[in-house]
């Protein structure tokens, strides 16, 4: 999956340097509010939350570690087909 470019007025809690990147659905935990509605007024607002994991070079390039893996637990519509 990739995490989708955004760049929303106010809150979100997908970090910048994952966006745009490629990463691999580890594992699926659950439907959860969703933290970005509730702030804006929306309601809850459930979704499906994945654990992400990226790898060191796609999110900083050929020269970092590959052995290097982040873990991002993202909501779905934070994520789109790669």
């Amino acid at each position: 999956m990739r995490a989708r470019v955004m760049h929303p007025r106010g809150h979100t809690r997908l970090p910048r340097y994952v966006r745009g990147r490629c990463g691999t659905v580890e594992t699926h935990r659950g439907t959860h509010v969703l933290p970005d509605a509730r702030a804006h007024g929306h309601g809850e607002c459930p979704e499906p939350l994945y654990t992400v994991v990226f790898t060191g070079p796609e999110l900083w390039g050929p020269d970092a570690d590959p052995t290097t893996t982040v873990s991002v637990d993202a909501w779905e519509s934070y994520l789109e087909p790669a």
